[in-house]
């Protein structure tokens, strides 16, 4: 292949990386994305949930859940704290609102891209680059001082405010909920001991390490989940996590 003159190929490689999840007020999911670029990252992906906040006031005037932008970005090691920063710095001047960034571990990052025609030897790849696929630098051990975890939650849709009702009782602050469908047909029954059916809810509840274990408890229990099969979870470290949007207290 010939790009602007010079003999390029298309080379895939699977690299450890980062992956920032930012959720912040509706509309503004465009601006944090602007703020990482600045910092280095290549793109993301933007959602739509709701975020259901606990406060008994908001809750008594049904003002509790809001809808939020949920970005997804997937970053080198060393562009992690450019792009918190920016973030950071952004939200500080106004330019991003209320919200919180949270980065998580990844060990195989995917990408197909360009690579220079010198790259190849008789035609081929490089000896240590047998395959197409390859590694490029080794996964970087997480941080065992990480003080949060990511509780993610699929549930069939319906089930996410009870879901929420029995993990804020076990302390969580409240929760990310997106909108979801399944793959398979209505009549395929199991996956994972999941009944599978089109329309789903994805829930992400950030809690504090010491709390996971309790409120995964609480979820697991929740009276909603009656049955087998209605849902399942996971939970992952998070290794960084920032609010944004809060100021400084002054001393």
């Amino acid at each position: 292949m010939n790009v602007h003159g010079s003999e390029h190929f298309f080379r895939t490689t699977c690299t450890p990386g980062k992956l920032l999840i930012t959720v912040v007020a509706r509309g503004q999911g465009e601006k944090a994305m602007q703020l990482a670029k600045a910092a280095g990252a290549r793109g993301g992906t933007i959602m739509l949930g709701r975020s259901s906040v606990e406060s008994p006031l908001l809750r008594l005037l049904s003002l509790d859940d809001k809808d939020v932008d949920i970005v997804l970005t997937l970053l080198a090691h060393e562009e992690m704290e450019p792009v918190l920063a920016s973030l950071r710095a952004g939200a500080g001047a106004g330019k991003l609102g209320k919200g919180f960034s949270m980065g998580l571990d990844v060990g195989k990052i995917l990408r197909h891209h360009l690579a220079p025609a010198a790259g190849r030897q008789n035609g081929s790849f490089p000896a240590q680059n047998a395959s197409p696929l390859t590694r490029e630098t080794e996964r970087t051990p997480m941080s065992a001082a990480h003080t949060h975890e990511l509780i993610s939650i699929i549930v069939n849709t319906g089930y996410a405010d009870d879901i929420m009702d029995a993990a804020r009782a076990a302390g969580a602050p409240g929760g990310t909920v997106i909108n979801a469908r399944g793959t398979g047909r209505e009549e395929d029954v199991k996956f994972f001991g999941l009944t599978i059916v089109p329309e789903k809810e994805f829930i992400m509840i950030l809690v504090p390490r010491e709390k996971a274990g309790e409120v995964l408890e609480a979820v697991k229990t929740a009276p909603c989940l009656n049955q087998p099969g209605l849902g399942i979870a996971f939970c992952l470290d998070v290794e960084r996590f920032i609010p944004l949007g809060k100021k400084k207290r002054e001393d």
